[in-house]
Order: structure tokens, then C-alpha cells, then sequence
């Protein structure tokens, strides 16, 4: 997607609706303005972040790991304790 747009005599350029409304940028809103090898970019800020950073901290934060208590099947019993220390490098 590529938009040619007018810079004023003041600075000011003008995100075209389509652009704005993909981003989410329909009522206002903040942009970061970077400048990196002679071009600028402009990263949309979501104002709700914090909020979103908080409630999946707060859910991860709440989630509880269960152990495994479930038994090995039979196939693997013909592995001994020796063979699998000897391939771990524990002996």
C-alpha cells in the first residue's frame, strides 16, 4: 500500500482515511516518528497497551502448571535406567 501525500509549510502531512482506518487511527491517536536511514516511519502508539499488557500478565500470572501423573506406556520399558544415563552423559 503506498500514498503520495503533501507536506505544509508547517510540517503537516495528512494519513489518508484508508490508512487511518487500518491502523486504527480514526479518532486520533499517537504515532512514534522515527528516522532511520534518511526515512521516517511512523508506529501507531495503542493507547490501550498497558491495560492489555496487565491483563495477560495478570492471566499468565494465574495459570497453573499440573504436573504429568499419567504412566509410560510399555513400549518405552525396554529402555534401561543404565542405556538412558549412559546417552544423557550422566554416567
Amino acid at each position: 500500500m503506498e500514498y503520495e501525500v503533501n507536506v505544509d509549510k508547517q510540517g503537516r502531512l495528512v494519513i489518508p482515511a484508508p490508512v487511518r482506518k487500518l491502523l486504527g487511527l480514526n479518532g486520533g491517536g499517537k504515532l512514534l516518528l522515527r528516522v532511520r536511514d534518511g526515512k521516517i516511519e511512523l508506529i501507531p502508539i495503542d493507547k490501550d497497551l498497558e491495560k492489555r499488557v496487565k491483563k495477560w500478565s495478570e492471566m499468565a500470572l494465574a495459570t497453573v502448571a499440573e504436573p504429568f501423573t499419567e504412566e509410560t506406556s510399555g513400549e518405552w520399558k525396554w529402555v534401561s535406567k543404565e542405556y538412558a544415563e549412559r546417552k544423557l552423559g550422566l554416567r
